[in-house]
């Protein structure tokens, strides 16, 4: 089996699960993961081990930890309030979080077939170009690069700097102080990236391990205030629980988008499966055992922020962290969850900078973004120009709202989800014969294909229906991506001599041996 550096993989990825397109490799040594030009054309990969191939040793239980870490961030501070809101009760709140970790375990199984079935690094552009082709796969680079990664990191530093205002200034704080912080972290944040990769994984790392300790001290909060007697009793009430629940399917869609936004990065595996050890059973179990625990945490999440308060007041705290740490412990509280959210988020933040940039930049060296994005600075070894475009696309999402930009992104990367599932069921069909070691029911994967297509096609009919016409707009606009850097790479070999630049490939021609990967 190809694992090398040299093979053409159209999407790598770190040890940690992180998407990154290109011809890369990760040493597990060295934590330097640095960036160098090792072809004439000045190809960028992560220098390793003197072998220069990725290491198949991440088992079982490290890629469920992979699942849980990358699932598990900002969005548990900054999703209920968004689900409770929409929905309008605590019983149909835990209801709708419980039905998103079911969907989500079905969608890693769903996965897991589509993993194994074509062993390479890769994750969704894989399979919609096998499948579909090129503008497709093209449509989700653009509108992951352009729109998702960085509003999604947005968000996240967004939530960073609302718990750092509310620290230094209290609970009333100016909007645009906010956005003026979170404008100065992202800065700070980009830098750090460009300046050190080392620094910027130790501090993920860090960050990652905070998480658990900041979602146990929350359950802690919960049970603390129930046992003092001050709980919100009447949120589990069987009479009560369902008070006021929404009865519009609409609504119930919009709330599954901010759930589904808190369960970003289940697909983590498939993006690293070159690191997998005996990936036909690491994959499948390792994402189940991780998004199960990643549907627990959010459960349990969800229970103790219903003992200590209000739907109402859910709906309305916009650092419910912060809050909660408050209610059961005073200052003390307070300034513990404080600290773990603000790291946590900016670590979220780091991480997430670092991916995407680097998916900007591998993605401009197989000729679908412009050039000058795939350059690679010879003394930082760090893609520069690649990280100055996507600190500065999430630095023009700071002052769109917050609760806009969720549903927003998620129209479009749940658009992705159901056109990848309909690719799972199209391969059945366009290629039966290809070896699967493990498969899903073909009616969980219809099933899969037409929930996540209703997801995006209700809230076209809700009062929030001009957010999902803007996300989808990227589409049209991704279109015309396409048809341009289609004109200028022809034009390029028309007046270079008729040599071709680097362009997008089939999968059929990409180095890529189905009898040889059997």
């Amino acid at each position: 089996m190809k694992t090398g550096a040299d093979e053409s993989s159209p999407l790598l990825s770190t040890s940690n699960g992180h998407q990154i397109t290109g011809k890369y490799t990760v040493s597990k040594s060295d934590s330097s993961c640095s960036l160098s030009s090792t072809e004439a054309g000045g190809s960028p990969n992560f220098r390793g081990e003197a072998s220069g191939k990725l290491q198949r040793n991440v088992g079982v239980l490290s890629a469920a930890a992979i699942v849980f870490g990358n699932c598990v961030g900002a969005g548990i501070f900054i999703s209920p309030k968004g689900v409770y809101e929409q929905v309008g009760s605590a019983g149909a709140g835990l209801l709708v979080w419980a039905i998103t970790g079911i969907i989500a375990t079905c969608c890693i199984l769903a996965y897991s077939e589509l993993g194994t079935m074509i062993p390479r690094s890769g994750g969704e552009f894989l399979y919609i170009r096998r499948t579909l082709g090129d503008l497709p796969a093209f449509l989700f680079s653009f509108c992951t690069a352009f729109l998702i990664k960085p509003a999604s990191n947005c968000v996240c530093c967004h939530t960073g700097a609302q718990y750092l205002a509310a620290a230094i200034w209290g609970d009333e704080v100016p909007q645009i102080r906010v956005q003026i912080i979170t404008v100065a972290l992202l800065i700070i944040i980009g830098t750090l990236n460009i300046v050190s990769c080392k620094v910027v994984v130790k501090f993920c790392s860090l960050a990652s391990f905070l998480k658990l300790i900041v979602v146990g001290f929350l359950v802690v909060c919960g049970v603390a205030i129930m046992v003092t007697g001050h709980g919100q009793t009447q949120n589990y009430a069987p009479s009560t629980a369902f008070a006021g629940s929404s009865t519009k399917p609409t609504e119930y869609a919009l709330g599954f988008f901010f759930c589904f936004f808190s369960y970003q990065c289940w697909n983590s595996l498939n993006f690293m499966q070159d690191e997998l050890k005996n990936p036909q059973r690491t994959l499948p179990l390792g994402g189940f055992i991780g998004i199960t625990m990643v549907s627990l945490s959010y459960i349990l999440a969800n229970m103790a922020y219903l003992m200590m308060f209000t739907v109402d007041e859910i709906s309305v705290s916009e650092t419910l962290g912060m809050d909660s740490g408050y209610l059961a412990f005073g200052r003390a509280g307070r300034m513990v969850m404080s600290v773990g959210l603000i790291i946590s988020t900016m670590g979220a933040t780091c991480g997430g900078i670092f991916v995407s940039s680097r998916m900007i930049q591998s993605t401009a060296e197989e000729g679908m973004f412009p050039q000058w994005m795939a350059g690679v600075s010879d003394r930082l070894h760090t893609p520069v120009q690649a990280l100055l475009t996507m600190t500065g696309l999430c630095i023009m999402y700071v002052f769109v709202d917050t609760d806009f930009l969720i549903p927003c992104l998620a129209t479009v990367e749940w658009l992705f989800y159901s056109v990848t599932f309909f690719c799972l069921i199209i391969l059945r069909w366009k290629e039966p014969k290809l070896e699967r070691p493990f498969k899903i029911p073909i009616l969980l994967g219809v099933f899969l294909a037409l929930i996540t297509a209703t997801f995006v096609i209700l809230p076209l009919f809700s009062t929030s229906r001009w957010t999902v016409v803007i996300g989808l707009s990227f589409l049209p606009l991704g279109c015309v991506a396409y048809g341009l850097q289609y004109l200028y790479r022809h034009l390029a070999e028309k007046y270079s001599g008729g040599k071709k630049g680097k362009r997008l490939e089939s999968d059929s021609s990409s180095g890529y041996d189905e009898e040889e990967e059997r």
